[in-house]
């Protein structure tokens, strides 16, 4: 060891010292009482420590606890099994979610002696990730073959009223095919969905496809606002396109004639009623057919006229979306 002492001048001197046999072992004692410290700060029986001597990339970890082993080792299953349903609602009753939680097992259980209960068992269940993705690829593989064949008849026609059977026949696979999509990503190792472009390509077959028969929604009446609002949300969740009476390329149109009565109730004083009826006429235009037609009534009491009025309005308006979705898909299919 060197020490060195300088004095005003800029003159330094220095010597060198060596430490001692007994210096050198109070030194060395030191270092390992700090390095036992160090270790004695980390409890390796946490479920923390534990997960994190797993690679996440290769596997999906589950904790899970209870009064003895067997009890934390099924409690880690369970938890495994409820977080698939956590992540992916719809996932919950996949048939392959079975196969799954068959290829997942218990690979630790132990218990945290540091816990003053005694009986409080930890264990973690374990699922390799790739496993999983092969399983779920199986019903994602048959689903695109599906898929696929009403994709080619959509492609078969620029007629935007042909294929629709096929289209609407699209749709629940497409919702079947999301679901195994959502838990695919959520237990591969990428968290990346499967064949992704291929999936994608047909839902947008299936969109363009429906978004290409275009709606005309006219509404006569009272609040008519609060009718079209609705009336236009229910064409759009069916995929379809809304545009104005005036637009020519509109295939078909729904027409809402819209009443309001207003009278006072005469079981509860102070009370505003509003009666509103519809009468509601699904067209073809490109045929020149009306081929629905159907009335709904709702009424609604507050005690303002503005908020009757308005209530009623969305009660009908409820309505009429619900039969509309309902009628026009049955139409179309049959296109």
């Amino acid at each position: 060891m060197k020490m060195c002492r300088c004095a005003r001048a800029g003159v330094c001197i220095c010597i060198t010292v060596r430490p001692s046999e007994e210096y050198m072992k109070k030194l060395f004692i030191l270092f390992a009482a700090l390095g036992l410290c160090a270790c004695a700060g980390v409890n390796k029986n946490t479920v923390s420590y534990q997960m994190g001597k797993y690679d996440q990339y290769t596997y999906y970890v589950v904790a899970g606890e209870g009064a003895d082993k067997e009890a934390a080792s099924a409690n880690a299953l369970a938890n495994m099994r409820v977080s698939f349903g956590q992540a992916v609602p719809d996932a919950a009753d996949l048939p392959q979610i079975k196969d799954i939680m068959a290829n997942a097992e218990v690979d630790k259980v132990w218990r945290d002696k540091s816990r003053k209960d005694p009986k409080n068992y930890f264990a973690l269940a374990i699922l390799k990730r790739q496993t999983a993705e092969l399983i779920l690829q199986v019903p994602a593989n048959a689903l695109d073959a599906r898929l696929g064949a009403l994709a080619a008849q959509l492609q078969g026609t620029d007629d935007k009223f042909a294929g629709l059977r096929a289209a609407f026949a699209m749709k629940p696979l497409i919702e079947q095919r999301n679901v195994v999509q959502d838990l695919y990503a959520f237990v591969s190792q990428d968290h990346a969905g499967y064949e992704a472009a291929r999936f994608d390509n047909y839902k947008k077959l299936y969109n363009d496809r429906l978004a290409a028969v275009k709606v005309a929604v006219i509404i006569h009446g009272e609040e008519d606002q609060v009718l079209l609002s609705r009336i236009t949300d229910a064409v759009n969740q069916m995929g379809l396109s809304v545009v104005g009476a005036e637009d020519s390329s509109a295939l078909l149109s729904v027409e809402v004639n819209a009443k309001v009565d207003g009278y006072g109730s005469e079981r509860l004083k102070g009370l505003v009623w509003a009666a509103t009826s519809a009468a509601v006429s699904l067209r073809d235009l490109q045929a020149g057919t009306t081929f629905a037609r159907f009335n709904v009534y709702d009424r609604a009491g507050t005690g303002r006229k503005e908020d009757s009025l308005r209530k009623s309005m969305e009660g009908v308006g409820n309505k009429a979306s619900a039969e509309i979705i309902k009628r026009m898909t049955d139409y179309l299919k049959t296109k």
